[in-house]
């Protein structure tokens, strides 16, 4: 019984202890559990407020690493390509994370992003109205949250402005990041966790339902600026269903009570991270059980449930916290990583004590870690380099050019970018340090290459200009010449065109090692293009060593050339002018020069000359005619004059010869002896001789019932006309035209057409011959190879030039020339027209000579068409005329 008693009352007290125990905890619970529930929910924001803290501090400093990365800097200045650019964001986006890296310009415009589905869509977009690109520029870089403009997704932004060397804004890196993958650890959490803006609007929450919608109330106004703003998209944000009743409590629609805990976020101003958690308390169910049992079970249960609550809170805190370690560890190797990817030596130093670096500054220095910790940032420039490098440091210069030096002494040149930054509240400074020794070989060689020719390397056009003009500057200082000489070689053309361009830039090389060779040392040869070179001479007293020196020059380029295994002769015409008497400006001086060399050209070639003033005014009018004639067809200022021509076997008149006349307003008459070679010369030739041709063919088709059958119209055609067969379709476009018959056209053309003798000169004549249309050779016996022309071309008629006919009387020679002209003519089937009778003689001995027909001054001058229908066709016959 006593046992029993002992148990009852045991248990009694056991019962009333538990009773009151309950009471008293639950008592104590009820109480307790705010001030737990508070403080761990304070602990969970805080924790996730460091978190996100050291996200958003590395991910800036990648962003920031990548802003200053040389193929990033190199794109802005047009040195990478597109594509090799997207390669490199690509491999930045998989070594971070990022879902989305690109690069804008200046103005915001979308220029290079890594592949992504939408890219093509996005390319060109302006994106200078997001805040993050606004950001930046004021303050080098941004983090913006905001929902994708094309994506439509939501994403943490980051960034951070790029300089080029001259420290001037060029571009922006810019990051993208998907919110999802920080959203995770609120889902975890056993409260409501968000992220707000200032506005109470949530970007990120493990209530999918409260996305983009706001916690705070909002009147129609404010929405419809949230919606505008676009940050969150193009709709206003709804209204969560919740009401506030402190800054630490609130309640939602179903009289759920929550208390509040919210913080900050320091790197997003307005910004906050809020955790709701329940205020409900398992220990409210425990007040309402009506058995001991239940109520012992229920503290038990209690008890338990909150040993394994603690457990688990606590558990969860630490793996959150190791969590949150093994993230910044990851994102510190990422950072790592990055830094070893760059080409660039990075340096984190303090003043000029190293703190820090990179493998690759132990690669590019040379020395251990442990010995390059040793050093100071003095210790690796060259020393004649550091005070201008402190100097420029000192002065703000972000970005300089130096000497480094490695550990064997040998120095090299670099490329440093300083950025200053803030650890732990100390100041500190990075250096991006880059060997730009193959820049620096690059830049020489293209200093070599723009200044010299690359085939001869001889100083180029661009140099010996540099030179002309301070030689002349010092020429002018002790009263001395400068001679320029102006070196064309002779029809170095055809050596390009019958043995090609590899033999002919050959042949150049030699010319020019003779030249220089022949030349002072203090004076400059260069190439001025093709087959010109310049010869500059300083410190002349007078013109007699430069008669020398050109004769020299011509006397070098005289002599034989081997190259190939066979022989070369060439020539050079040289022009010359002088400075201070023929000008002070090197366009003035180069100008007269090559107008002199184009004299030596006309008189003959191989020799040289002074330039004079007249030559100046040749040149002169030889432009003002090309200017006045490119509109003379247009203004009607070409008219056409024919000349008789008559056979001498039955003396009547049996056709006539095409010559052109062109009076000017401003220049006057001008003869055909001037203005047909600058038509020749710029191409007018063509439409001109198509103009004469269908005019001459218009008016003897009005004169065919006026003339006799035999009579033919010959019209003179230039050899540039027969380039590439125009001749042919211009005779069949203009016969069709006019309806003039073929066989009684006779185009006259001279040796210059024949000159080439290639294949496609004779299938012209062969074309022409085909369509009925007469040839013949105009100024026959002038040139030397004419007798093999006529053996081997289809002439019907050959011309004797008037300079044969003029002197006849009196030269025995002159009158044995005709006659084995004739001979030949005649044993070849060829019918001969002499030129240029100016007297009774002369048709007299023509006569005799067996000539087929004649025309001059003595039988008629050319005239107008209705003078030649008036006075010419009405007497036809040559016995009217010399009656």
């Amino acid at each position: 019984m006593k046992v029993r008693t002992v148990l009852l009352i045991l248990t009694l007290v056991c019962c009333v202890t538990a009773a009151l125990g309950v009471t008293a905890y639950y008592s104590q619970i009820n109480s307790s559990a705010e001030r737990v529930a508070r403080l761990n929910a304070d602990k969970v924001v805080e924790l996730l407020n460091h978190e996100l803290e050291a996200y958003f501090q590395g991910q800036s400093a990648q962003v920031a690493v990548q802003a200053v990365m040389p193929d990033v800097q190199r794109y802005f200045s047009g040195s990478i390509a597109d594509a090799e650019m997207t390669r490199l964001l690509n491999a930045v986006c998989r070594s971070n994370g990022a879902s989305l890296c690109y690069l804008l310009d200046k103005q915001g415009v979308f220029v290079a992003s890594n592949d992504f589905s939408k890219k093509s869509i996005t390319m060109g977009n302006s994106y200078a109205f997001r805040p993050y690109f606004k950001e930046a520029i004021s303050g080098g870089s941004a983090i913006y949250l905001t929902k994708g403009n094309t994506t439509k997704k939501r994403g943490i932004y980051f960034s951070h402005i790029v300089r080029n060397k001259a420290g001037q804004f060029s571009g922006m890196v810019v990051n993208k990041f998907a919110v999802e993958d920080f959203e995770a650890r609120f889902k975890k959490l056993p409260g409501q966790m968000v992220l707000m803006d200032t506005d109470g609007v949530v970007f990120a929450s493990n209530i999918k339902e409260w996305i983009f919608n706001s916690l705070l109330p909002l009147d129609a106004m404010q929405q419809d600026a949230i919606a505008n703003s676009l940050q969150f998209g193009e709709e206003a944000p709804g209204l969560i269903p919740f009401r506030w009743l402190s800054s630490e409590s609130a309640e939602d629609q179903f009289g759920n009570r929550y208390w509040v805990t919210s913080e900050p976020v320091n790197r997003l101003p307005g910004w906050r991270l809020t955790y709701l958690n329940s205020s409900e308390s398992m220990t409210s169910q425990a007040l309402h059980s009506n058995s001991l049992l239940g109520t012992v079970i229920l503290l038990g249960l209690l008890v338990l449930g909150t040993v394994i609550f603690l457990y688990r809170q606590g558990s969860y805190n630490i793996a959150k916290r190791h969590g949150v370690e093994a993230k910044l560890r990851q994102s510190e190797a990422r950072l790592l990583q990055l830094s070893q990817v760059s080409t660039e030596a990075i340096v984190m130093h303090r003043d000029e004590t190293i703190l820090d670096f990179n493998e690759i500054a132990e690669r590019l220095f040379g020395y251990t870690r442990e010995e390059l910790l040793q050093l100071s940032m003095a210790d690796i420039y060259a020393p004649d380099k550091l005070k201008k490098t402190r100097q420029q440091l000192a002065d703000g210069s972000t970005c300089i050019e130096s000497e480094a030096v490695r550990r064997d002494g040998v120095s090299f040149p670099v490329e440093v970018n300083v950025k200053h930054t803030q650890i732990d509240g100390q100041d500190q400074w990075m250096s991006a340090i880059r060997d730009i020794t193959l820049r620096k070989q690059q830049e020489k060689r293209m200093h070599y290459q723009a200044q010299f020719d690359a085939l001869t390397n001889l100083p180029n056009r661009k140099l010996m200009r540099e030179r002309l003009e301070r030689a002349i500057t010092r020429a002018r200082l002790k009263g001395t010449l400068v001679v320029l000489m102006f070196i064309d070689l002779d029809d170095f053309k055809k050596i390009n065109d019958t043995l090609g361009h590899e033999v002919g830039d050959q042949l150049l090389v030699s010319v020019s090692g003779r030249l220089q060779d022949a030349v002072r040392e203090g004076d400059t040869l260069a190439r001025y293009g093709g087959d010109e070179f310049i010869l500059m001479l300083e410190d002349q007293e007078g013109l007699y060593d430069a008669e020398i020196v050109a004769r020299k020059m011509l006397a070098v380029l005289g002599m034989e050339f081997r190259l190939l295994g066979r022989s070369f002769f060439i020539s050079g015409s040289i022009g010359i002018s002088v400075a201070p008497g023929d000008g002070i400006a090197p366009d003035e001086l180069l100008k007269k020069a090559d107008t002199a060399m184009y004299r030596v050209k006309d008189e003959g070639r191989n020799n040289f000359c002074f330039y004079t003033p007249d030559m100046n005014t040749e040149i002169t009018n030889r432009l003002e005619i090309e200017h006045q004639l490119r509109g003379a067809l247009s203004r009607n200022e070409l008219h056409l004059h024919y000349q008789p021509i008559y056979c001498l076997k039955r003396n009547v008149l049996m056709g006539a010869e095409v010559l052109v006349r062109w009076d000017n307003e401003a220049l006057g008459t001008i003869t055909p002896d001037q203005f047909i070679p600058v038509a020749e010369q710029t191409g007018l030739i063509i439409p001109i001789g198509e103009w004469i041709l269908r005019q001459a063919c218009m008016q003897a088709k009005q004169w065919m019932t006026l003339l006799n059958p035999g009579f033919r119209l010959g019209v003179n055609v230039s050899p540039r006309q027969f380039k590439d067969g125009h001749i042919v379709h211009m005779l069949l476009r203009v016969l069709e035209e006019t309806g003039f018959p073929a066989s009684q056209l006779i185009v006259e053309i001279t040796e210059g057409v024949l000159i080439r003798n290639d294949e496609s000169t004779a299938q012209t004549l062969a074309q022409i011959k085909a369509m009925g249309i007469g040839l013949s050779m105009d100024d026959f016996g002038t040139g030397y190879s004419s007798l093999s022309y006529l053996k081997q071309f289809p002439f019907d008629t050959i011309k004797i030039d008037r300079s044969f006919v003029s002197d006849l009387v009196d030269d025995p020679g002159d009158r044995q020339l005709i006659k084995a002209s004739v001979a030949m003519a005649k044993g070849l089937g060829l019918k001969v027209v002499a030129e240029g009778v100016e007297a009774g003689e002369q048709l007299g001995f023509l006569q005799q000579a067996g000539c087929d027909a004649v025309q001059g001054y003595y039988l008629g001058r050319p005239v107008s068409a209705m003078e030649f229908t008036e006075k010419t066709l009405s007497r036809s016959e040559l016995t009217e005329l010399i009656s």
